[in-house]
């Protein structure tokens, strides 16, 4: 899940652009993943904070992902600096996501999977919250300010098609390959909705999207369209809450 979405000059691309799963963990360096599972066991927490480092590993982790997003590698064609503009992003939305929506982590030894959504009124940020964060988001429009008026551009497409009936919003999910968090991560956060009864909302560019996510009972809204001249298409889906059951 994640994609872009901008709701001001200032603020960022967002929806679920489905599952995300990071390149090998051998090419960055890490433990052998299969070794890793053998030795450590996968827990999932749903975090209120997060210290500095987890911060950086849970933005390394996501840029890392979405790297290759369709939207992103248009905004940000160039490679080298697109990773750096990513994780300066991902930092600066888990910052706002910590205190005003929802971020889920799974981790072994280290993070291996990172979901973040917001509850109804969470999305998009407010003009007070992008004044609160202004020095990251400076930093990201200096780094690339075409990239962000791209962006920016894109958002202001989406928000014509976003449902104006209150619902969560899904924003970014990814995983760590070899570690099958995806599936763990999705039902931990469509358990808390079913709980609450709120429908959740979701946009991606990825068009194996809708099919994965029909699994989990999402339905499509909005079928393909433009949001960028020759840019990717955009697909968006609903899923209504399903009735809790009788204790």
């Amino acid at each position: 899940m994640g994609l872009v979405n901008l709701h001001a000059p200032l603020s960022t691309l967002t929806a679920w652009s489905g599952l995300r799963v990071a390149a090998s963990t051998q090419q960055e360096g890490l433990a052998d993943p299969a070794r890793s599972r053998m030795e450590y066991s996968l827990v999932a927490r749903s975090a209120t904070t997060l210290s500095s480092s987890e911060q950086h590993e849970a933005a390394e982790l996501l840029a890392y992902s979405f790297d290759d997003s369709p939207l992103f590698q248009l905004a940000f064609p160039r490679p080298d600096s697109r990773r750096q503009i990513l994780q300066a992003l991902f930092i600066t939305i888990l910052k706002d996501a910590i205190r005003f929506g929802r971020v889920e982590i799974a981790y072994t030894h280290q993070i291996v999977g990172v979901v973040i959504w917001y509850p109804p009124g969470g999305y998009p940020m407010s003009t007070l919250r992008i004044l609160r964060l202004l020095p990251e988001y400076l930093w990201i429009v200096a780094a690339n300010p075409i990239g962000i008026l791209r962006l920016f551009r894109a958002q202001i497409v989406l928000d014509r098609h976003r449902p104006k009936q209150p619902h969560c919003h899904g924003f970014f999910l990814c995983a760590r390959r070899g570690n099958p968090v995806g599936g763990l991560l999705i039902r931990r956060v469509l358990n808390e909705v079913d709980k609450l009864q709120l429908p959740m909302y979701l946009e991606t560019q990825e068009s194996r999207c809708p099919n994965l996510y029909g699994r989990f009972g999402f339905k499509l809204l909005h079928n393909g369209f433009e949001t960028l001249a020759s840019g990717p298409p955009t697909w968006t889906m609903w899923r209504d809450p399903r009735p809790n059951r009788p204790a």
